[in-house]
């Protein structure tokens, strides 16, 4: 499954009406198309998003099944998932809010398929840039994937002093790491 695309018209209706507004407002036309043009596409992302089945099915991985999220997401849950050439299964989640689009299915498999290396390097560089222990356990790995390329690797199980029981989180913008936190600060909800 491909990413849909969203097409949004302005039909000449719309366009008299919003010319109107722009004169009543004193602001350009192109500021009321622009206003108009986000509330629209926030509108329809919702409703795709509340269409979307309860249970996922991504090629070459399985079948993710709906789990309670909080309000304004949704989120499908795959558990004891584990890729090839994995030492352990992992958790792997599409999390999706409201006014997003929904996963790349194919950035999702594609992404899984590179387990191996992209685990190796979330690892090291956790262990690189909080100055854990080289031999530090980092396990219960949780993935969760959201729109775009952007995704998030959670070691939930985690033996090194100074971290806390809610892990380490490494984020992701396609294979390359954009952040590293320890999660000590974070609360849990």
């Amino acid at each position: 499954m491909s990413r849909p695309d969203l097409r949004i018209n302005l039909d000449d209706a719309t366009w008299r009406g919003l010319l109107a507004l722009a004169e009543l407002y004193h602001t350009t036309p192109e500021r009321m198309v622009k206003s108009w043009a986000e509330s629209e596409v926030t509108c329809r992302l919702g409703q795709m998003l509340a269409e979307m089945p309860a249970e996922l099915v991504v090629p070459k991985v399985g079948r993710f099944v709906e789990v309670p999220a909080p309000e304004q997401y949704r989120c499908w849950t795959i558990s004891d998932y584990r890729p090839t050439d994995a030492d352990e299964s992992l958790t792997v989640s599409l999390m999706v809010a409201s006014g997003e689009l929904p996963p790349d299915f194919y950035f999702v498999a594609r992404t899984l398929r590179h387990w191996a290396e992209l685990g190796r390097l979330a690892r090291d560089t956790a262990v690189d840039k909080l100055a854990l222990p080289a031999d530090t356990a980092l396990g219960g790995p949780e993935v969760t994937f959201g729109s775009g390329r952007c995704w998030t690797l959670r070691f939930a199980d985690c033996d090194a002093s100074g971290l806390t029981e809610l892990g380490v989180l490494v984020e992701f913008n396609g294979t390359k790491v954009t952040g590293i936190d320890d999660l000590t600060d974070a609360t849990e909800c």
